[in-house]
């Protein structure tokens, strides 16, 4: 949930109302809420394990139907011309994913950490304070991952490289 979240917090803090909510719908109606129904009537159906889509095998079809939104989306804020930093952080979404995807073959990357870590970027860019103690957080979602049995230790760190990788990568975009 921190994903949606943040975008509709971060549009309806940085554009117009009107820009505000039609992006907001254009990220949660086309991403977020489409992947969240195929969640659940994957576990309902047993297509996944549980919410996490926490196993390797069955994560990969998770990957590409995210992923086909994920583009989708990036491609309407591309054409429609959107500010360049929305447009930068859209892109480096969509390639957090498909690393993450490609990386999913050998191991299961925490993706909660590889968005928190890249959320907690686009954070820093907007605010630094806020950045930083949304960035303190990381440590305990860790523990809770590896808690909650979904994740070893491995697994926690390579989704926070990823998204700081990514998230690093935005910065240079848009500086």
């Amino acid at each position: 949930m921190t994903v949606p979240v943040f975008a509709v917090f971060l549009l309806f803090s940085t554009e117009p109302p009107l820009r505000a909510t039609y992006l907001s719908l254009l990220i949660v109606g086309g991403i977020f809420i489409p992947i969240g129904l195929k969640t659940l009537r994957g576990v309902q159906r047993g297509t996944y394990t549980n919410l996490d889509v926490s196993d390797r095998v069955q994560r990969q079809r998770w990957f590409i139907a995210t992923t086909l939104l994920l583009l989708a989306v990036t491609i309407i804020i591309w054409v429609t011309g959107q500010d360049r930093v929305l447009r930068f952080a859209v892109a480096c979404s969509l390639v957090l994913l498909m690393v993450a995807q490609v990386v999913n073959r050998r191991i299961k990357a925490s993706m909660h950490l590889a968005f928190h870590a890249f959320i907690g970027f686009l954070i820093l860019y907007v605010n630094i304070t806020a950045g930083i103690v949304f960035l303190l957080f990381a440590p305990l979602l860790a523990w809770s991952r590896i808690h909650l049995k979904r994740h070893v230790w491995k697994e926690v760190v390579v989704g926070m490289l990823l998204g700081t990788t990514l998230g690093m990568a935005f910065w240079v975009l848009v500086s």
